[in-house]
């Protein structure tokens, strides 16, 4: 019989139909509900998905499979086989013995299945060692002169805290550790334009602490070499360093920054003033003011700091949503995914950001989350954090981080 033939014509019971069909299928078969008609879809690759007629038993074996869909009418090539892909028992079917007698319920099996080559279609033309050694041997496409396509690059400053004194020295160190770190910035925005990679904007990412402060703990009238005001001026000028250096090598510069504890305006250890009453946000401001005095040199220098009442900040580098957030709002690094996770359910300045860049936790940290998103701690620039390494035993590594952003993603990811 034909496949074109009419499926229902094909399924009703003969004179001999006692002979020529197996005894669990029902005869007429029950009306089967939406999505569950008896028949063939005919797939673009050449597989056959076949949905049976109900049945009383259920489906067994690959042998039981095959003499199902044989019921059918339909022959499956060689080097074919059926494959059961789903199967719903339904206790409320329903159907008649006779024709013109009441119908009865009795439960029944509805079943789907494939037919499809036996083997994968790549194993067709070779072993699998073929398959490798050709595709080792391709020729590989030529590598274009260069990308064409938008370029940001991420400059990360981070916990800085200026004024502190530590294992590796005071605020000569620091400034010293910075400088060369800006060196090595210069470096590596040459060796990527080296590479047909160079970047057309470039983002000055303060990720909060730029000060020691003295209201956190007791030991920092001890131990600071910086009084307040002291601290805030070698921040100002350090910044208006990295900044001016972008600025004189990109045609569009931004730069953010966000709340922090160490930045946070104290009385004693408790916080005074709405979340943006912080040191670095304020630095940040006056350095808006002087550029905005000099449209001619920093007219292409524009600022982005968090609202009265938030301590982060997004922005749209390259078609990507990037998030600032210093990261002392959870208690440990491994919290941040919840923590970010809760700011996208509260809607709040982050939740759309597909790459999150933090602070806080002095090392470097990176994790993919969720479908495509991407966590960067950034390493700390200060003295060192002695009181945690007396704790924890871990000593962390002073870095200036940098990556790239296109519409392609990320790339680039270093620690200078």
């Amino acid at each position: 019989m034909s496949l074109t033939n009419d499926l229902e014509a094909l399924l009703q019971p003969t004179a001999d139909a006692d002979q020529s069909q197996p005894s669990e299928v029902l005869r007429p078969p029950a009306p089967a509900p939406r999505g569950w008609e008896a028949g063939v879809r005919y797939e673009p690759g050449g597989a056959m998905v076949v949905t049976a007629p109900a049945a009383v038993q259920p489906p067994q074996d690959e042998a039981d499979w095959r003499a199902r869909v044989e019921d059918l009418g339909l022959a499956i090539p060689e080097g074919w086989r059926v494959r059961l892909v789903e199967a719903r028992h339904d206790p409320a079917a329903w159907h008649r013995d006779a024709q013109g007698e009441d119908a009865v319920t009795r439960a029944v099996w509805r079943c789907r299945y494939v037919i499809e080559p036996a083997a994968p279609t790549w194993l067709s033309s070779g072993d699998v060692d073929a398959l490798v050694r050709d595709a080792m041997r391709r020729r590989r496409k030529p590598r274009a002169t260069a990308d064409t396509a938008e370029r940001a690059l991420i400059v990360v400053y981070a916990d800085a805290q200026a004024g502190k004194v530590g294992r590796d020295g005071g605020t000569p160190e620091l400034v010293s550790r910075v400088a060369e770190r800006f060196d090595r910035l210069d470096d590596h925005i040459r060796d990527l334009k080296a590479i047909g990679q160079g970047p057309s904007a470039a983002y000055w990412m303060d990720a909060g602490d730029c000060v020691e402060n003295y209201e956190n703990t007791a030991q920092q009238a001890y131990t600071n070499d910086l009084s307040m005001t002291e601290m805030i001026r070698v921040h100002r000028r350090i910044t208006f360093e990295g900044l001016d250096r972008l600025a004189g090598r990109f045609e569009r510069v931004v730069a953010a920054t966000c709340g922090s504890n160490h930045g946070r305006v104290r009385r004693g250890r408790e916080a005074v003033g709405p979340p943006n009453d912080d040191w670095g946000i304020e630095v940040m401001s006056q350095i808006a003011d002087a550029y905005a005095r000099n449209t001619d040199a920093y007219g292409h220098v524009s600022f982005v700091m968090p609202e009265k009442w938030r301590e982060t900040v997004s922005l749209d580098i390259a078609g990507t949503t990037v998030g600032l957030a210093h990261g002392h709002q959870y208690p440990r690094p491994e919290k941040a995914g919840d923590w970010w996770r809760a700011q996208s359910f509260g809607r709040q300045a982050i939740a759309d950001a597909s790459i999150l860049i933090t602070g806080h936790y002095h090392h470097f940290r990176t994790q993919q989350l969720g479908n495509g998103r991407l966590h960067i701690q950034a390493p700390t620039l200060d003295n060192g954090s002695d009181w945690y390494t007396a704790r924890s035993g871990e000593v962390s590594s002073a870095g200036l981080l940098v990556l790239s952003v296109s519409p392609n993603g990320w790339d680039h990811l270093r620690l200078l």
